[in-house]
């Protein structure tokens, strides 16, 4: 690699600046096919120097071997962090550490088969809204918005169980929809800071910030007062216990771990689900697989979490769409010291952008990248498949502490409607990829459902 990585021209990028804000992917793949290397800087503005790279040695140096002098950058410790406090997913250093080692244990198999159990209910649910909706003549859905309604669901039972109502629920998903939309904004337009401050828009969103918050308060406050166990994730988040302390987090700390799980729970799984079904619909081969594995399994209701485990061709299957369409589809990272790898320099003023999806479609790593083929996955390939070419949940000491949790919600979502329904494109209907905090479709993928 080069000592000195090429640069993107100031004059190409105010060129391209209105394609670049409305979706950033063509014009980043662009520059590296034109540069025909795996990284490249690229300054969005005075204050906003960065470096865009693929290359998973640089990555795996960044986020796993000399991780402790990469943090999140102000994109997510400020920005987003000012919308949904200061959790896991925005905080850095010893705050961070001392979180994740007191939240950990509480997603170990013993916390995830009570989870699971909470989730069975909530999907066998959605089934019956959705058979109904069939039923009355109204089988077009909008995919994004039916998986998200239910991974809404399904996120907010297990964190709160029998605690929080639909209305609650739904209106905690408007506001975090929101917030996140102005994070992007405020992202990719930071000279307009100024602006968004006098024209109120700032105000604007605190204000609706805050409402968030007074609404999440309430229903931690109540389950406190009533002094019910659920089982769930909100019991797990008030009763852990600093290590060597009997000490646990207070009121503001398991009320910022809450808003970052919602923001972070169900907005990713919503997108990865929706982008399965599409793939599969255009993959019908792949469908009948599923279909056969599908009936010669079934969920038990006493164990559903063993039960999902053995569903391994619809892991196959997400581990694919996610490589297609990662829902992270770029991690930010800055140096806090000035550092180097294979020569080339990494400034703590720069962000380093770590491209998710460039790397999952990059043929140095992938055969035929744009092919949707879940065997990649098979339990024997795994050990093949380069450190960092895969990474859709994060890695290093920062992977994402859900992972398993997600993986088998969306195994159990897959198993449950697809025993249940067909899903068909609805003719005519354009998918395209808007990539915001998360990579979702631009319209939505439309969808026709059929019982089966």
């Amino acid at each position: 690699m080069p000592n000195t990585l090429k640069k993107v021209p100031q004059l190409q990028i105010i060129r391209n600046i209105f394609k670049f804000l409305t979706n950033p992917i063509p014009i980043i793949d662009q520059n590296f096919k034109d540069f025909g290397e795996p990284s490249f800087r690229l300054n969005m503005g005075a204050m906003t120097k960065s470096v865009i790279t693929k290359d998973p040695e640089l990555i795996k140096y960044i986020m796993q071997k000399n991780n402790r002098n990469f943090k999140k950058s102000i994109l997510q410790t400020e920005h987003l962090a000012s919308f949904i406090g200061k959790g896991l997913l925005t905080s850095n250093g010893d705050y961070w550490l001392q979180q994740r080692r007191l939240i950990q244990p509480g997603f170990h198999k013993k916390s995830l088969d009570s989870f699971v159990r909470i989730m069975s209910k909530e999907v066998v649910t959605f089934n019956n809204y959705l058979s109904n909706k069939i039923d009355q003549g109204d089988g077009e859905l909008l995919m994004l918005k039916e998986m998200s309604r239910l991974a809404l669901i399904m996120v907010a039972k297990t964190l709160f169980s029998g605690s929080i109502t639909e209305e609650q629920i739904t209106s905690i998903g408007n506001k975090v929809d929101y917030l996140q939309a102005e994070v992007v904004v405020k992202i990719r337009q930071p000279f307009f800071a100024r602006w968004r401050k006098l024209s109120g828009r700032d105000a604007k969103n605190k204000k609706l910030a805050q409402s968030l918050y007074d609404l999440l308060t309430e229903i931690i406050s109540e389950r406190r007062e009533s002094g019910e166990f659920k089982n769930d994730i909100l019991d797990m988040l008030q009763g852990a216990r600093y290590e060597g302390t009997d000490d646990g987090m207070t009121e503001k700390q398991i009320l910022d771990e809450c808003l970052v799980l919602f923001a972070a729970g169900y907005e990713t799984t919503a997108n990865a689900l929706s982008w399965t079904f599409y793939l599969l619909d255009k993959n019908r081969d792949k469908l009948a697989l599923v279909q056969k594995e599908i009936s010669e399994n079934e969920i038990d209701p006493n164990n559903p979490m063993a039960s999902i485990m053995k569903l391994d061709y619809i892991r196959q299957v997400i581990s694919e769409s996610m490589r297609i369409f990662p829902p992270a589809w770029i991690i930010d990272r800055v140096a806090i010291e000035n550092d180097s790898f294979n020569g080339i320099n990494l400034y703590n003023d720069e962000i380093i952008n770590l491209y998710v999806y460039g790397v999952h479609h990059d043929p140095q790593y992938w055969e035929n990248p744009a092919v949707f083929e879940p065997a990649r996955f098979e339990r024997d390939k795994l050990k093949s498949i380069k450190a960092y070419t895969y990474f859709p949940f994060g890695g290093g000491p920062r992977l994402c502490i859900g992972n398993q949790f997600a993986m088998m919600e969306m195994q159990l979502i897959l198993y449950t409607l697809l025993k249940n329904f067909d899903f068909t494109l609805k003719e005519g209907h354009v998918v395209e990829m808007l990539p915001g905090v998360t990579l979702r479709s631009k319209n939505g993928i439309r969808m026709m459902a059929s019982r089966r």
